[in-house]
């Protein structure tokens, strides 16, 4: 009982600590009461609802008796307040020997005519979840005589639910899309000469090739550029490992571009003679013993990589047999990218791309085709899912889906993806509204005022529904 004292005590105060949101006052039967100050404060299972009254401008007959009963009410829900028996003065006569009992738990006030008067009212009912979108409504009985089938109604707060602001993407110039892979092609030892089916370059050649070749029968995509990078594994002199990764490349470029038919100029060769970065991810991911202070060789740039290999193999022989064995293989390798131009779909095009390659599609076409959907529906949501998956990094991509998250309820999934939103004025107003339904409505504010100060009219107006 303590803590609803002090919640009480909030609303006539309007405690800087509490989550209350207050609205400018309204008037009332006729304009002659003002209702001002109105706050609500959600605590736990319980919601609070505070106003001032001022009678200054009422004139109130002595037989009249009025009865306002603030009421909360969404849709078909609703829940009536502890009522406000207003008298003039010799109806409180008849309330104070009768009536009162028509009335029970009502505040009962008697209206002084030509006086200064106000008075504050406060009360509580158990929360509901569909009091988040509320009105406070007050109804009036203006003859006092219980017919609530002609009562009159005000709404004198809105508890509007804050909603998201999606952002448009920009639409590009030029849509690129690439492809990556990595091939394992076996060299004879020390030798440049490719032989296709030495080994399992069958099935590695075929990745590459068959990969180039889906790409080239896609009428939605034109091949720009093919990159192949030759890597080396750390052992033997620098020198001749620069001239195999080099070599080695180039021979295998030249087969793929035999079997593809594609213009040479396309082609772009690299080579990394030694592929020391890949052996301190095999050893970051290993427990092989002196692992530490073998990464600390393999990983210091300030020594030559002849040196590096040296260190390892004379000062751990055994863990160096180890490597050579399972890891060097595999550091000889051949990575492969694949750009291509990928032409502009319509919205129609793009509505059936999305469920097959999603990936040739823009964020703005993506975009477009969520607007061909109810704002909300399973479809609408699982295109800016899409796009999230698609550009996992982009802060537009992750601030539609958190969205999209949020007007589903899911709410842990929408912070998740905010933390990659950026700081955009709508990504600020999204993280109030997700703060908002996990209840904590003072966050929630922050973020819409600074949302509003960067220019979100989204977030004033959420602001505007929560006072």
């Amino acid at each position: 009982m303590k803590h609803y004292i002090i919640l009480f005590a909030a609303l006539v105060l309007g405690a800087a600590n509490m989550t209350a949101q207050t609205k400018r006052s309204a008037k009332i039967l006729n304009q002659k009461v003002a209702v001002e100050n109105i706050k609500t404060i959600r605590a736990d299972n319980q919601f609070f609802v505070g106003m001032d009254f001022c009678l200054d401008e009422l004139d109130m007959p002595a037989n009249r008796r009025v009865v306002l009963t603030p009421t909360i009410i969404s849709g078909d829900n609703s829940v009536e307040l502890q009522p406000i028996v207003i008298n003039g003065t010799r109806q409180k006569v008849m309330f104070e020997r009768r009536d009162n009992k028509k009335y029970p738990g009502a505040m009962a006030v008697t209206r002084k005519n030509g006086r200064i008067q106000s008075f504050s009212y406060q009360t509580r009912t158990d929360y509901a979840d569909w009091m988040r979108s509320a009105d406070i409504v007050m109804k009036e009985d203006l003859c006092g005589c219980g017919n609530t089938d002609n009562q009159e109604t005000e709404q004198i707060k809105k508890m509007r639910q804050p909603q998201v602001a999606f952002i448009s993407p920009k639409a590009v110039a030029q849509k690129t899309y690439s492809m990556s892979g990595r091939a394992y092609i076996d060299f004879p030892v020390d030798r440049t000469e490719l032989h296709p089916n030495y080994r399992n370059n069958p099935r590695e050649l075929a990745k590459i090739v068959d990969t180039i070749n889906v790409v080239k029968k896609d009428a939605n995509m034109t091949i720009t550029s093919i990159e192949i990078h030759g890597y080396a594994s750390p052992e033997a002199p620098y020198q001749h490992n620069e001239y195999l990764a080099t070599n080695r490349a180039a021979t295998l470029k030249n087969y793929v571009r035999q079997l593809v038919k594609l213009d040479d100029k396309i082609f772009t060769v690299k080579a990394t003679p030694e592929d020391w970065d890949g052996l301190c991810r095999y050893l970051r991911q290993s427990n092989i013993n002196n692992r530490d202070a073998i990464l600390k060789i393999a990983k210091d740039n300030t020594i030559e990589p002849d040196r590096r290999e040296w260190l390892i193999k004379s000062k751990y022989p055994d863990e160096y047999r180890t490597m050579l064995s399972t890891w060097y293989p595999a550091l000889r390798h051949s990575d492969y990218v694949i750009t291509c131009v990928v032409r502009p779909f319509s919205t129609a095009e793009a509505k059936e791309m999305i469920k097959t390659k999603p990936q040739l599609l823009s964020q703005n076409e993506m975009y477009m085709v969520a607007q061909t959907y109810e704002p909300g529906s399973r479809e609408f949501n699982e295109v800016f899912a899409i796009a999230a998956l698609m550009y996992p990094d982009d802060p537009t991509a992750n601030l539609n889906a958190a969205c999209a998250d949020l007007n589903a309820n899911k709410y842990g999934e929408a912070l998740r993806k905010l933390d990659k939103a950026g700081d955009s004025a709508e990504a600020d107003n999204a993280r109030g509204v997700c703060y908002w339904h996990l209840g904590n409505e003072s966050k929630a504010i922050e973020y819409f005022k600074m949302a509003a100060d960067k220019g979100c009219p989204t977030a004033r107006e959420n602001l505007e529904g929560l006072q």
